[in-house]
């Protein structure tokens, strides 16, 4: 990659990270309007909405534009030439060919930007395409919780997978802490916990109180949390009793106590 591109490289990433509205005016008012001024403004916007009104209830106006403050702020919106010619530049470096203008920008409409890509292509996935970008997109990836994910113990994890992990909830947080308390997990055991509303936090103080990973298994994890057990009434049991109560126990005085 040369200095040129480079350059360009870190032009766009400034121009994705600072956006497009930089307002350096302000809008200066006067404070010397005579008190009988500001009632014939006040009178003039009455009227002006009463003929509105009026007139609206006699006119159909379908088909008509009646929201050009709502234009103005979408086209206000739109990416500037430059950061438009400099991500089409570099997605074309990456290898995906000569994009239009409205194509760059539907593609951002979608979440998908050059840096996005390139973060995504350095996280190991160097042949994705932009239709996967355009469902990353969609899904709310971002680059950090798939490399959180990575790091967390899945570094083979696919795009798809992640995107149902995502789609799904699982946190980069309950997926390394459940890897810290010595759960080996797939992909489907994650999505099977959060769905269950399986907690790290749960999970923990379960085993505190003396519980193994054998006896707490997702099967077990998911038993419980369907019917709130709780880590305090376990622990609340095992005082009254003197004992330790087994899982089956825990959700058979769960069931009986509603």
């Amino acid at each position: 990659m040369d200095t040129k591109f480079k350059n360009l490289r870190n032009d766009l990433e400034d121009l994705e990270d600072d956006g497009q509205l930089d307002f350096d005016g302000g809008i200066t008012t006067s404070s010397s309007k005579s008190g009988t001024k500001l009632a014939n403004y006040i009178l003039l916007f009455a009227f002006i909405a009463t003929l509105t009104f009026y007139a609206g209830s006699r006119i159909n106006f379908s088909g008509i534009e009646l929201n050009p403050i709502e234009n103005f702020v979408q086209e206000f919106n739109q990416p500037s030439e430059e950061l438009l010619n400099g991500m089409g530049t570099w997605l074309e470096e990456m290898g995906y060919g000569a994009l239009t203008h409205e194509e760059l920008i539907d593609l951002r409409n979608e979440g998908v930007t050059a840096t996005f890509t390139s973060q995504v292509r350095e996280a190991g996935f160097p042949n994705v395409t932009l239709e996967e970008m355009v469902e990353l997109g969609n899904a709310g990836v971002s680059a950090s919780y798939i490399t959180g994910i990575q790091d967390a113990g899945y570094p083979d994890i696919t795009l798809d997978e992640i995107i149902e992990l995502e789609n799904a909830g699982v946190s980069t947080t309950f997926t390394r802490m459940m890897g810290e308390l010595g759960y080996e997990l797939t992909v489907q055991d994650l999505l099977d916990l959060e769905r269950g509303n399986v907690t790290a936090y749960f999970t923990s103080n379960m085993l505190d109180l003396g519980y193994t990973r054998e006896e707490l298994t997702k099967e077990n994890l998911v038993r419980m949390r369907n019917i709130s057990v709780t880590h305090q009434q376990a622990e609340r049991l095992m005082n009254e009793r003197g004992e330790r109560l087994t899982v089956d126990e825990l959700i058979r005085n769960r069931i009986s106590n509603q």
